[in-house]
Parts: C-alpha cells; structure tokens; sequence
C-alpha cells in the first residue's frame, strides 16, 4: 500500500471511531441524573437526614413526623427525576436538587435509582 492510502485508511477509521463515540454519548447523557426511589428519606442537611435515619431505625415515628412537619425532612416519590449535585463519600450520602425545586436536598446512597437509556 503506498502511503497515500494508508492516510486514507487512518482518517476514515478514525472518522467512524469519533462519529461512534459522539452518538452514544448524546443519545444518553444520564450522567449526574437519577430517578428517585419510593419512601427513601430525603433532608435539607446532612445532620437532619441522619437524625431522620436514627428515628426511622429505633422506631421512633413521633420524632420522626416531628421532622417532616416543620418541612425538613421528607419522603421521596417514586421515579422523579432529580440532579446528583455532590457526593460525600465520608457519609455515604447525595446532594440531589428536584426539577422543579429551588432548594437541594441530601439522601442516603442507595435511596436513587441509576436511569438507563433503551437505545
């Protein structure tokens, strides 16, 4: 092959590889998006989502309702879809923000369900 064609032949294979690439990542860029799981607690401040967790684990439903009441912790809806703001690694926990809200929110790990794309 003279070189000519293998210059041919690198730019086109580079060209798909790219063109590949770029479609799956904007067919589905769900990155720092997760749907919410039914029941889990969410609160306005790490301190409040652990006080909620404490209660809820002893059994403590007086506290508890005490807490959502005056609004700051609440129950999350199933399959909403919030924004993962920031992570603590140190408390296992997610900074979420609502589509329609103002106000962020912190979770457990584990109360937000990964969106997957059915391409």
């Amino acid at each position: 092959m003279n070189r000519i064609t293998r210059t041919i032949i690198f730019f086109a294979v580079w060209a798909v590889m790219a063109i590949s690439v770029h479609q799956s990542v904007s067919a589905c860029q769900v990155d720092e998006f997760y749907s919410t799981k039914e029941g889990a607690l969410a609160a306005s401040t790490q301190e409040a989502l652990s006080a909620a967790t404490r209660f809820e684990k002893e059994g403590n439903k007086e506290k508890l309702a005490d807490l959502m009441k005056s609004g700051t912790v609440l129950r999350l809806p199933d399959n909403i879809k919030v924004r993962v703001l920031e992570r603590s690694v140190e408390f296992k926990t997610l900074k979420i923000k609502f589509p329609d809200g103002n106000e962020p929110y912190w979770v457990k790990d584990g109360s937000l369900k990964q969106i997957k794309c059915n391409n």
